[in-house]
């Protein structure tokens, strides 16, 4: 490794050019999860937000993404969409954003001009402007990379694609890296935004978009080490073909049985398809909120614990005892009385007896494709059942540490009406009914909560922008709390409820230990 201070331009460049190709090189032994979120400009009262949910595909010459089919949404058309664009948006587009260009970038193709050195985080960089060279073919970023002073990763880049080949329209992107495996710096967050016009002059915004890549380490994911251990760790070899009394009264003691029960088959699923964070501190956080309301309504329901989707769209439900919330909604909560509202709507669910059926585990007893989890896992309740899991869950709200509260969740109830029409795809639920429909939408009226959304004021807060509370790891799938200070916003434009944010994560590299156990794993 070449002593940061010394490094030459031209080392600098050649070397990340090198890191750059045994970066598409490894990551062609990978298919993470890619996630884009569009919504168009809020300012203009839209009726339409997109979203796409993929795994990326780089075996081929540029990045392909295939598609977690959501039944509901295939029904629609793109005519109905409202984001109305030269040509539809698709999944492949924003992902092809992970990279300046795959297989491309070096000095035959592009001129390299240093800016200066810069600080992101605790990492320390070379800023460089990239450009095609006129002889080039078929070449088309033009933007500004950051290049890591110790083994000349590119941690950041942002411009936008001007060939032809590579996309009709240039979008305008802003790609992150993180450091989570060894030396090397994996694709994480995608910025995009983009103007109603090709006019420079023209700042009219037409759409923002977040897209977040993870679920790199599949193949270490679930929980079944921890919620299925072997009753005996040095059980006796039975012959299959006797029945002893032991055996008839509890088949678990069976040599090779594990004592998995059905919601741990549907963690681990959601789990080893990307779709569920690993057990951890978040799921603390929700259980003793979940506590509190058991504690102060007098229930007792064992085995009542709470679990994260890594996904955005706004969604909570139950499978038997098990509470599941989405990151994406987690993220936008203002407090924690509004998740203590939302946690008793689910928890409502569980003591009314309310069940999904013998469906649970309709698709976990047959293979079936990651890409195709929804059509097999349904999670939905019927209206009746949603407005009794509102009058309960009100009456357990009523009796908690929180009741003072309750303006607290009408104002971000209000919020979420009216936001309804604006954004239909952050709040269909994939797994559940959805939320903005069927959650917490009886509980306001039977509450009789005066109507108190004023969106013209700077103090009040009903709803958070997406990103605001959950980091996820892109490797592991770890997510974790944001320790952030509340700031007040200084402008309308800064408070964005629901909204679609630019990323600007804190870089820092991973410590020894981290790099060494990174390399070891099997």
């Amino acid at each position: 490794m070449i002593p940061a201070r010394s490094v030459a331009f031209n080392v600098l460049v050649d070397s990340a050019i090198r890191q750059e190709r045994r970066l598409a090189v490894l990551m062609r032994n990978f298919k993470p999860i890619v996630e884009t979120y569009i919504q168009p400009d809020p300012g203009k009262s839209p009726q339409g937000d997109e979203y796409f949910l993929s795994r990326l595909d780089l075996t081929g010459n540029a990045p392909a993404t295939l598609a977690f089919v959501d039944p509901d949404h295939e029904k629609e058309s793109w005519k109905k969409r409202v984001l109305k664009s030269p040509q539809p948006f698709v999944a492949a587009g924003f992902a092809q954003a992970i990279f300046p260009d795959l297989d491309h970038l070096d000095r035959r193709n592009y001129s390299f001009e240093f800016v200066r050195w810069e600080v992101l985080g605790e990492v320390r960089c070379g800023v460089v402007d990239v450009k095609p060279r006129e002889n080039s073919e078929n070449r088309g970023f033009v933007g500004r990379i950051w290049i890591e002073d110790q083994y000349f990763n590119i941690v950041r880049f942002t411009g936008a694609y001007t060939s032809k080949s590579l996309s009709r329209r240039a979008f305008h992107f802003d790609s992150w890296r993180l450091n989570v495996l060894g030396i090397m710096w994996m694709p994480a967050y995608i910025y995009t935004q983009e103007s109603t016009s090709q006019d420079p002059a023209n700042h009219d915004l037409w759409f923002k978009a977040q897209t977040r890549i993870w679920g790199y380490d599949l193949q270490h994911a679930g929980d079944h080490r921890e919620y299925a251990k072997p009753l005996t760790d040095t059980p006796v070899w039975v012959d299959p073909k006797r029945h002893e009394t032991s055996q008839d009264l509890s088949p678990a003691n069976t040599l090779g049985q594990e004592a998995y029960t059905p919601e741990d088959n549907v963690v681990e699923r959601l789990q080893v398809a990307g779709l569920m964070a690993p057990d951890g501190e978040v799921d603390r956080v929700l259980q003793t909120v979940v506590n509190n309301l058991m504690v102060t309504n007098d229930l007792d329901l064992p085995a009542v614990r709470c679990r994260v989707l890594l996904t955005t769209p706004l969604e909570s439900f139950v499978m038997g005892r098990t509470i599941v919330l989405s990151r994406g909604l987690l993220d936008v909560l203002p407090d924690e009385a509004t998740l203590a509202a939302v946690l008793a709507h689910e928890l409502a669910h569980i003591v009314l007896h309310h069940s999904v059926g013998d469906g649970l585990l309709s698709g976990h007893t047959v293979p079936f494709s990651d890409l195709d989890i929804y059509a097999h896992f349904n999670f939905h309740f019927r209206p009746a059942d949603e407005d009794d899991a509102d009058k309960k869950g009100l009456e357990l709200f009523s009796k908690s540490p929180y009741k003072a509260q309750l303006a607290n969740v009408g104002l971000f109830l209000e919020a979420v009406e009216a936001r309804s029409t604006q954004f239909p795809n952050l709040l269909h639920g994939r797994f559940s009914n959805d939320f903005g429909s069927s959650h917490l939408i009886q509980m306001q009226a039977l509450a009789q909560i005066p109507k108190r959304l004023q969106t013209d004021r700077l103090d009040q807060t009903a709803a958070l922008p997406l990103g605001s509370r959950i980091a996820v790891d892109p490797w592991s799938d770890q997510i974790e709390m944001l320790k952030r200070q509340p700031v007040r916003p200084l402008s309308l434009a800064e408070k964005m409820p629901f909204g679609v944010s630019p990323f600007f994560p804190y870089l820092k590299r991973l410590s020894e230990p981290q790099k060494a156990q990174a390399v070891s794993q099997p």
